[in-house]
């Protein structure tokens, strides 16, 4: 473990992360009641369970697979570098994760160690890397040893490798009887806030375990089953499903890099029964599956969310391969909180999304907005920055920013009032963008919004009014973009110059959706992806 440069002092770089809008403690009692939440549990308690699916594979990545015995090695190993190098309970620890079995022991031990498990995708920008940083100051970061190069972490304290840490000694243990509080801040996400702003997500080991439990109850899921996993980690829906997979010492597939030919293989190889995800990432193992002229496949049931599920993705799952389709619906904040099954001879709809899970209530706030309210043992213990729980909380149910319906206790969302992107499930904040564009102001003025797009769900597409003498080049204002730390997952991948003044509310706001609305005909700048004019 190095670091290239001096870090801060231990106690300087310390922030606590804790629960910034917990349940009451009535609310919480009631959870541990009814058996959702769990008490304090000894570490070395967790340890052998994790050890306990022995031989059995638990993680197979794209270099290969790792045993239960394995896994628990390295969790331990690593717990012993965190604690050697001072690390302790409610410290925080940044992740910088790709989807491969170092990663997950990484977070593992950060979880098991007592810490709080701070995550960001290895995609990420240098602005999202900032961010976590000032939100949380990590006492320790663990990344692959290129990510490290390329994010320069080494520059913000004590660097971990996953190259490190994946070679151990077999046998190591904790036999720590320290009790870990499965009420407490255990992991930190971030999502795409309206404001522009990510927002860094609080969950305790409870709630993740209740999110889960609601999946695992919405796939009847077995430790039979076999999970592939193409979503990152560092999202609600990879540390969902390594918690649902894990519990029952089942074996998950990582897959880092997805691609159609080669993760529609690694299916098939290594006999995947169930695939969690955006309905983008399905329809492309479809299509490369029909391409292909096979019939039989080994998946038994596929969930999917985050976006309206298209009839055709339907129609091929059940009538051509006898896959069973799940829509769910939920957050980063209150993840897997309702499920409909989807039958071969009941047509799906775009917005229905079912029943609530175990222990979720569902509620319309008003007459007006329609918004949908949800609460439950799952939901999140309220964002790190204190100020954005103000919108986000009407006393213990969580504002979603959908508009929905409610018929006889089945959920249908109708709209949504919060202004997101979700580019293959993963969203976009289009204030976020919007803030980013002021490196473009020599250019022009800019607004985002989305579009539906064939192979991503959605994609982001910026409008420019320019005033320089001449358009800039795409290159241009992408790179500008990356360079003043826009991750490049959330890079614009259509622009469309405007000459005239943008449309605007009286008070002098951009109409976003008019902006859209009127972007027919303009000229329009193209990643090399959506230069076909059919895929446009």
């Amino acid at each position: 473990m190095t670091s290239d440069s001096a870090p801060d002092p231990a106690g300087d770089r310390s922030v606590a992360v804790t629960a910034t809008r917990p349940p009451t403690e009535a609310t919480a009692a009631q959870y541990r009641r009814l058996g959702y939440w769990s008490a304090p549990r000894p570490r070395s308690a967790e340890h052998r369970e994790l050890r306990s699916g022995a031989d059995r594979t638990a993680l197979v990545d794209n270099r290969g697979g790792w045993s239960y015995r394995h896994l628990a090695d390295v969790v331990a190993s690593t717990c012993a570098r965190m604690s050697a190098a001072g690390i302790g309970p409610g410290d925080a620890v940044l992740i910088v994760a790709p989807l491969s079995n170092a990663a997950v022991a990484a977070y593992l031990a950060a979880t098991n160690h007592g810490c709080v498990a701070v995550l960001l995708d290895r995609r990420c920008g240098a602005s999202d890397l900032r961010h976590a940083h000032a939100a949380t100051r990590p006492r320790l970061t663990l990344a692959r040893a290129h990510d490290a190069e390329s994010l320069r972490l080494r520059e913000y304290g004590p660097v971990l490798t996953l190259e490190e840490i994946s070679t151990v000694s077999a046998g190591a243990e904790i036999d720590d009887p320290t009790l870990l509080d499965f009420d407490a801040a255990a992991v930190v996400m971030f999502t795409s806030g309206t404001t522009g702003t990510p927002k860094g997500v609080v969950h305790s080991r409870n709630t993740l375990r209740c999110g889960s439990a609601n999946m695992a109850e919405a796939l009847r899921f077995g430790a039979d089953d076999i999970p592939f996993l193409s979503t990152p980690l560092a999202s609600i829906t990879g540390v969902v499903q390594l918690h649902m997979t894990l519990s029952a010492h089942a074996t998950l597939i990582l897959e880092d890099a997805f691609d159609p030919v080669s993760s529609a293989a690694r299916v098939r190889e290594h006999g995947a029964t169930v695939i969690g995800g955006a309905p983008v990432i399905l329809e492309q193992l479809f299509a490369e599956y029909e391409r292909q002229g096979l019939r039989g496949l080994p998946l038994r049931s596929i969930a999917v969310g985050g976006t309206a599920i298209p009839h055709h993705l339907i129609d091929t799952a059940v009538r051509r391969y006898g896959i069973e389709p799940i829509r769910v619906y939920g957050s980063t904040e209150v993840p897997f909180s309702t499920c409909s099954p989807v039958h071969r001879d009941a047509a799906a709809t775009e917005s229905d999304e079912g029943m609530p899970l175990r222990g979720v209530d569902i509620a319309i706030r008003d007459d007006v907005d329609h918004e949908l309210l949800v609460r439950g043992p799952h939901r999140f213990l309220g964002y790190l920055d204190p100020d954005h729980n103000t919108d986000t909380f009407d006393g213990e149910w969580v504002r979603t920013g959908d508009q929905a319906r409610i018929t006889a206790g089945r959920l249908a969302i109708t709209g949504r009032l919060k202004e997101i992107v979700a580019r293959k499930g993963m969203k976009i904040s289009l204030g976020e963008i919007d803030a980013a564009t002021a490196v473009l102001r020599d250019i022009g003025e800019c607004v985002a919004y989305g579009v539906p797009d064939p192979e991503t769900g959605e994609r982001l597409v910026l409008a420019l009014r320019c005033s320089a003498p001449t358009a800039p080049e795409l290159a241009e204002i992408t790179g500008r973009l990356r360079q003043s730390g826009l991750a490049k997952w959330k890079l614009p991948e259509q622009v469309v110059l405007w000459d005239e003044p943008f449309p605007r509310t009286e008070s002098g706001k951009i109409q976003r959706k008019e902006v859209a609305a009127r972007a027919a005909g303009r000229p329009t700048l193209l990643t090399p992806r959506l230069r076909d004019p059919e895929r446009a």
